[in-house]
Protein backbone atom coordinates (compact mmCIF):
# COMPACT_ATOMS: atom_id res chain seq x y z
CA UNK A 1 0.00 0.00 0.00
CA UNK A 2 1.71 3.57 -1.25
CA UNK A 3 1.76 6.18 0.70
CA UNK A 4 -0.01 9.63 0.80
CA UNK A 5 2.49 12.41 -0.51
CA UNK A 6 2.85 14.85 2.08
CA UNK A 7 2.61 18.51 1.02
CA UNK A 8 5.41 20.63 2.60
CA UNK A 9 3.76 23.71 4.67
CA UNK A 10 5.20 26.81 5.23
CA UNK A 11 2.35 28.00 7.26
CA UNK A 12 2.59 27.85 11.16
CA UNK A 13 0.22 25.29 12.68
CA UNK A 14 -1.20 25.39 15.83
CA UNK A 15 -0.23 22.61 18.00
CA UNK A 16 -2.32 19.28 17.37
CA UNK A 17 -3.41 20.28 13.87
CA UNK A 18 -2.38 18.79 11.08
CA UNK A 19 -4.25 20.28 8.00
CA UNK A 20 -3.30 23.31 6.94
CA UNK A 21 -6.63 24.91 5.99
CA UNK A 22 -4.70 28.14 4.22
CA UNK A 23 -2.97 25.12 1.47
CA UNK A 24 -6.46 23.56 1.08
CA UNK A 25 -7.96 26.80 -0.02
CA UNK A 26 -4.91 27.09 -2.43
CA UNK A 27 -4.99 23.79 -3.57
CA UNK A 28 -9.32 24.38 -4.72
CA UNK A 29 -8.08 28.05 -6.39
CA UNK A 30 -5.28 26.48 -8.33
CA UNK A 31 -7.47 23.42 -9.81
CA UNK A 32 -10.60 25.95 -10.50
CA UNK A 33 -8.39 27.66 -12.17
CA UNK A 34 -6.88 25.16 -14.05
CA UNK A 35 -10.47 24.06 -14.91
CA UNK A 36 -11.13 27.47 -16.51
CA UNK A 37 -8.11 27.43 -18.71
CA UNK A 38 -9.48 23.93 -19.93
CA UNK A 39 -12.76 25.31 -20.58
CA UNK A 40 -11.48 28.41 -22.26
CA UNK A 41 -9.08 26.20 -24.38
CA UNK A 42 -12.05 23.65 -25.54
CA UNK A 43 -14.24 26.26 -26.38
CA UNK A 44 -11.45 28.35 -28.74
CA UNK A 45 -11.15 25.10 -30.46
CA UNK A 46 -14.95 24.69 -30.86
CA UNK A 47 -15.52 27.42 -32.47
CA UNK A 48 -12.62 27.45 -34.79
CA UNK A 49 -14.12 24.16 -35.95
CA UNK A 50 -17.11 25.85 -36.34
CA UNK A 51 -15.75 28.48 -38.96
CA UNK A 52 -14.39 25.54 -40.65
CA UNK A 53 -17.04 23.47 -41.10
CA UNK A 54 -19.55 26.61 -41.97
CA UNK A 55 -17.04 27.93 -44.71
CA UNK A 56 -16.41 24.54 -45.93
CA UNK A 57 -20.02 23.96 -46.33
CA UNK A 58 -20.43 27.23 -48.20
CA UNK A 59 -17.86 26.49 -50.74
CA UNK A 60 -19.63 23.26 -51.29
CA UNK A 61 -22.85 24.53 -51.68
CA UNK A 62 -21.26 27.42 -54.11
CA UNK A 63 -19.89 24.36 -56.05
CA UNK A 64 -22.96 22.40 -56.59
CA UNK A 65 -25.04 25.32 -57.77
CA UNK A 66 -22.34 25.92 -60.80
CA UNK A 67 -22.14 22.49 -61.25
CA UNK A 68 -26.26 21.76 -61.49
CA UNK A 69 -26.67 25.00 -63.40
CA UNK A 70 -24.07 23.86 -65.90
CA UNK A 71 -25.88 20.42 -66.36
CA UNK A 72 -29.43 22.28 -65.90
CA UNK A 73 -28.73 23.77 -69.10
CA UNK A 74 -27.40 21.39 -70.92
CA UNK A 75 -30.35 19.15 -70.50
CA UNK A 76 -33.09 21.45 -71.16
CA UNK A 77 -31.40 21.94 -74.29
CA UNK A 78 -30.28 18.55 -74.84
CA UNK A 79 -30.79 17.04 -78.89
CA UNK A 80 -33.94 15.92 -79.69
CA UNK A 81 -32.99 14.04 -82.94
CA UNK A 82 -29.54 12.59 -82.12
CA UNK A 83 -25.81 13.50 -81.82
CA UNK A 84 -25.80 14.36 -85.68
CA UNK A 85 -27.97 16.70 -85.27
CA UNK A 86 -27.44 20.40 -86.29
CA UNK A 87 -29.52 21.77 -83.06
CA UNK A 88 -26.06 20.84 -80.97
CA UNK A 89 -24.26 23.39 -82.22
CA UNK A 90 -23.67 26.39 -80.37
CA UNK A 91 -26.04 29.92 -81.48
CA UNK A 92 -24.75 31.42 -84.21
CA UNK A 93 -25.05 35.19 -84.76
CA UNK A 94 -27.56 34.50 -88.03
CA UNK A 95 -30.03 36.55 -88.66
CA UNK A 96 -33.58 35.19 -89.00
CA UNK A 97 -35.32 35.49 -92.31
CA UNK A 98 -37.94 37.10 -93.01
CA UNK A 99 -39.96 33.70 -92.58
CA UNK A 100 -39.76 33.88 -89.09
CA UNK A 101 -42.34 36.44 -88.20
CA UNK A 102 -45.71 36.11 -86.76
CA UNK A 103 -48.51 34.50 -88.32
CA UNK A 104 -50.59 37.70 -87.11
CA UNK A 105 -49.13 40.44 -84.86
CA UNK A 106 -52.41 40.93 -83.38
CA UNK A 107 -53.76 37.39 -83.40
CA UNK A 108 -51.67 35.71 -80.14
CA UNK A 109 -52.20 32.26 -78.89
CA UNK A 110 -54.74 30.56 -80.83
CA UNK A 111 -58.43 28.93 -79.09
CA UNK A 112 -57.50 25.62 -77.77
CA UNK A 113 -58.53 23.18 -80.63
CA UNK A 114 -58.51 25.68 -83.39
CA UNK A 115 -59.21 24.35 -86.97
CA UNK A 116 -58.62 27.58 -88.80
CA UNK A 117 -56.27 30.57 -88.69
CA UNK A 118 -58.25 33.65 -89.81
CA UNK A 119 -60.40 31.54 -91.37
CA UNK A 120 -57.99 30.50 -94.32
CA UNK A 121 -55.80 27.99 -93.45
CA UNK A 122 -56.67 24.17 -91.89
CA UNK A 123 -54.77 22.87 -89.16
CA UNK A 124 -52.25 19.83 -89.58
CA UNK A 125 -52.69 16.81 -86.84
CA UNK A 126 -50.22 16.89 -84.13
CA UNK A 127 -48.07 13.63 -83.77
CA UNK A 128 -48.93 12.70 -79.97
CA UNK A 129 -52.31 11.70 -78.82
CA UNK A 130 -55.43 13.64 -77.38
CA UNK A 131 -54.59 14.71 -73.74
CA UNK A 132 -51.83 14.46 -71.86
CA UNK A 133 -47.65 13.11 -73.23
CA UNK A 134 -44.93 13.00 -71.00
CA UNK A 135 -41.35 14.62 -73.13
CA UNK A 136 -38.33 14.32 -72.64
CA UNK A 137 -36.60 15.93 -69.11
CA UNK A 138 -39.64 15.83 -67.46
CA UNK A 139 -41.67 18.78 -70.18
CA UNK A 140 -45.13 17.20 -71.10
CA UNK A 141 -47.14 18.78 -73.70
CA UNK A 142 -51.25 18.75 -73.50
CA UNK A 143 -53.36 18.35 -76.59
CA UNK A 144 -56.46 20.05 -77.18
CA UNK A 145 -57.50 19.61 -80.48
CA UNK A 146 -55.06 20.54 -83.05
CA UNK A 147 -53.57 22.87 -81.01
CA UNK A 148 -50.32 21.74 -77.97
CA UNK A 149 -49.25 23.65 -75.19
CA UNK A 150 -45.89 22.07 -74.13
CA UNK A 151 -45.17 22.77 -70.76
CA UNK A 152 -41.31 23.27 -69.20
CA UNK A 153 -42.25 24.88 -65.93
CA UNK A 154 -39.58 23.68 -64.10
CA UNK A 155 -36.54 24.90 -62.28
CA UNK A 156 -33.50 24.43 -64.96
CA UNK A 157 -36.16 24.86 -68.05
CA UNK A 158 -38.01 28.02 -67.30
CA UNK A 159 -35.96 30.67 -68.67
CA UNK A 160 -36.21 34.36 -70.22
CA UNK A 161 -33.48 34.33 -72.45
CA UNK A 162 -34.44 33.92 -76.25
CA UNK A 163 -31.73 31.55 -77.47
CA UNK A 164 -32.67 28.56 -74.02
CA UNK A 165 -36.55 29.16 -75.48
CA UNK A 166 -35.09 28.36 -78.86
CA UNK A 167 -33.66 24.65 -77.54
CA UNK A 168 -36.13 23.71 -76.01
CA UNK A 169 -38.57 24.73 -78.75
CA UNK A 170 -36.38 22.86 -80.63
CA UNK A 171 -36.24 19.85 -78.45
CA UNK A 172 -39.61 19.14 -78.00
CA UNK A 173 -41.31 20.12 -81.38
CA UNK A 174 -40.28 17.28 -83.26
CA UNK A 175 -41.53 15.33 -80.20
CA UNK A 176 -44.96 16.87 -80.87
CA UNK A 177 -45.10 16.85 -84.63
CA UNK A 178 -43.24 14.65 -86.15
CA UNK A 179 -40.45 14.84 -89.21
CA UNK A 180 -42.46 17.79 -90.22
CA UNK A 181 -41.03 19.91 -87.18
CA UNK A 182 -37.72 18.29 -87.72
CA UNK A 183 -37.14 18.95 -91.11
CA UNK A 184 -38.14 22.65 -90.58
CA UNK A 185 -36.11 23.10 -88.03
CA UNK A 186 -32.99 21.49 -89.09
CA UNK A 187 -33.37 24.39 -92.28
CA UNK A 188 -33.69 27.20 -89.24
CA UNK A 189 -30.71 28.62 -88.69
CA UNK A 190 -29.57 28.98 -85.09
CA UNK A 191 -30.62 32.21 -83.16
CA UNK A 192 -33.55 33.23 -85.41
CA UNK A 193 -35.80 33.44 -82.37
CA UNK A 194 -33.21 35.45 -80.97
CA UNK A 195 -33.66 38.35 -83.64
CA UNK A 196 -37.55 37.24 -84.07
CA UNK A 197 -38.72 39.55 -80.95
CA UNK A 198 -38.47 40.34 -77.33
CA UNK A 199 -39.00 36.62 -75.85
CA UNK A 200 -40.91 38.08 -72.66
CA UNK A 201 -42.46 41.15 -74.31
CA UNK A 202 -43.09 40.34 -77.59
CA UNK A 203 -43.15 36.97 -78.76
CA UNK A 204 -45.87 35.94 -76.52
CA UNK A 205 -48.55 37.88 -78.41
CA UNK A 206 -46.83 38.33 -81.54
CA UNK A 207 -45.77 35.03 -82.34
CA UNK A 208 -43.18 32.72 -83.87
CA UNK A 209 -43.84 31.34 -87.45
CA UNK A 210 -41.86 28.32 -88.59
CA UNK A 211 -41.94 27.61 -92.50
CA UNK A 212 -42.48 24.28 -94.24
CA UNK A 213 -42.67 22.86 -97.38
CA UNK A 214 -45.08 23.57 -99.67
CA UNK A 215 -46.18 26.98 -98.02
CA UNK A 216 -47.02 25.40 -94.55
CA UNK A 217 -45.96 26.50 -91.29
CA UNK A 218 -45.74 26.18 -87.38
CA UNK A 219 -46.48 28.41 -84.98
CA UNK A 220 -45.56 29.10 -81.92
CA UNK A 221 -46.60 31.52 -79.23
CA UNK A 222 -44.46 31.83 -75.80
CA UNK A 223 -46.16 31.71 -72.24
CA UNK A 224 -45.05 33.45 -69.26
CA UNK A 225 -46.19 34.13 -65.82
CA UNK A 226 -45.43 36.25 -62.92
CA UNK A 227 -41.40 35.46 -61.79
CA UNK A 228 -39.55 36.99 -58.89
CA UNK A 229 -37.44 39.36 -60.78
CA UNK A 230 -40.34 39.92 -63.23
CA UNK A 231 -42.56 37.75 -66.09
CA UNK A 232 -41.02 34.19 -66.94
CA UNK A 233 -41.65 31.87 -69.91
CA UNK A 234 -43.05 28.38 -68.62
CA UNK A 235 -44.32 27.27 -71.18
CA UNK A 236 -45.56 26.88 -75.56
CA UNK A 237 -48.79 26.70 -77.70
CA UNK A 238 -48.06 25.54 -81.12
CA UNK A 239 -50.28 24.47 -84.17
CA UNK A 240 -49.11 23.52 -87.44
CA UNK A 241 -50.92 24.95 -90.72
CA UNK A 242 -51.58 23.93 -93.93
Amino acid sequence: MSSRTVIPCDHDLRPGTTVCLRCQHAARAAKRARQRELIARGGAVMIVLGITVSVGVAGVNAWQARVGTSSGEKVALAPAVGPDSTYGTQPSDTVAPASLTSPSPSAGAPEAGAGTEAGRKTSIAPAIPSGRTALRDSMVADRTGDTVRVDFDLTLSRTRRADKFEWIMRTTLPQVFGGLADSALRALPVGSVTRAGDLVATLPAQGIRIPLTDGRAISVWPETRPGRDGPIVVAYRAVAYR
